[in-house]
């Protein structure tokens, strides 16, 4: 539960699958894709971007002294409420945003507008870039879509973002498998990311999202000089909702760890032979492909007209 489950998916998911007796294995992404069906309507939505990876955003025309704006908590759902945000000349944007913007190209910072790049230079692995914004500019169709957030420590708190993986490496196992040989060392990620104030505000166990990385669950408080952790809840995708990465593979979340290998190890026996099943199926498939081939080369037979005879004088 402290991954984001709710009772009401679960109690949903175990009436679907009805009574019974057989054991069957699933995958997880309808599971978790139901959950976030239930979550999204009430989760508020708030920005944050990775510490270690935060760019330098600078908006040469942007308000001096910073200045908050009300938005609304959710796009879709104005009883959720709304926040303040602050706009100013100082941003952050994450890494992998700034490394796909080039000098002279137009971006739309979310909830602000579309800003022109001046300029661009690299500031370690990391980028400081400089841009103009354009509020009058409403054209956002065919530009790329950058988070932000305003880079003013009284206005913004850190918190940790917590990703899970699976503890198992293999998506079956077999009576020869040694527990410690599939055992994931790395199942828990942790990282720093610097998000808006207004997130301090969260209660224990409330659903959220962060704009553009995914849906989170308030695991921990920011309690006696430690901070606020966040559980990354998966949504039944096989790929990240934006070009924010995320530390998990989100097929993995989805599908189960090692599913880019599970059709091969069904397909191979222990002994490193096809099993009958598979050659059945691939002798099968071959014979339907030659069925078809057969059938177009007689179509085409059909078609072509025949040889007239001689015309009597």
């Amino acid at each position: 539960m402290r991954r984001g489950m709710t009772v009401e998916c679960l109690k949903d998911f175990m009436l679907e699958q009805g009574p019974s007796r057989n054991t069957n294995l699933q995958e997880w992404d309808k599971l978790w894709s139901n959950n976030k069906a239930i979550i999204d309507p009430s989760a508020p939505r708030y920005t944050a971007i990775a510490k270690e990876t935060a760019c330098s955003f600078k908006v040469e025309n942007g308000p001096e002294p910073a200045e908050a704006r009300s938005q609304p908590l959710h796009p879709k759902n104005e009883s959720v409420g709304t926040k303040a945000v602050l706009y100013g000349r100082n941003l952050f944007i994450e890494r992998d945003d700034a490394k796909t913007i080039e000098v002279g190209e137009k971006v739309t910072l979310m909830k602000w507008g579309n800003a022109v790049i001046t300029k661009k230079e690299a500031d370690g692995e990391n980028f400081k870039i400089s841009a103009t914004i354009d509020e009058d500019d409403k054209d956002f169709k065919k530009t790329k879509k950058i988070t932000w957030i305003c880079a003013d420590p009284e206005y913004t708190t850190e918190i940790n973002i917590v990703e899970f993986d699976h503890l198992i490496t293999a998506p079956k196992i077999e009576e020869a498998d040694k527990i410690e040989d599939l055992v994931n060392p790395t199942s828990r990620i942790e990282f720093t990311a610097i998000a808006e104030g207004c997130v301090r505000n969260l209660q224990k166990g409330a659903y959220f999202q962060f704009e553009r990385r995914g849906y989170y669950f308030v695991d921990k408080l920011a309690i006696g000089g430690n901070y606020m952790a966040v559980n990354f809840i998966p949504d039944g995708k096989t790929k990240s909702m934006s070009a924010v990465s995320n530390a998990v593979d989100a097929k993995d979340s989805a599908k189960g760890k090692g599913e880019s290998i599970k059709k091969k190890q069904a397909e191979v026996g222990a002994d490193g032979k096809i099993s009958k099943a598979a050659l059945k199926k691939a002798a099968k498939k071959e014979a339907k492909k030659d069925g078809k081939a057969a059938g177009k080369a007689g179509g085409e037979g059909a078609k072509k007209p025949a040889a007239k005879g001689p015309q009597s004088a």
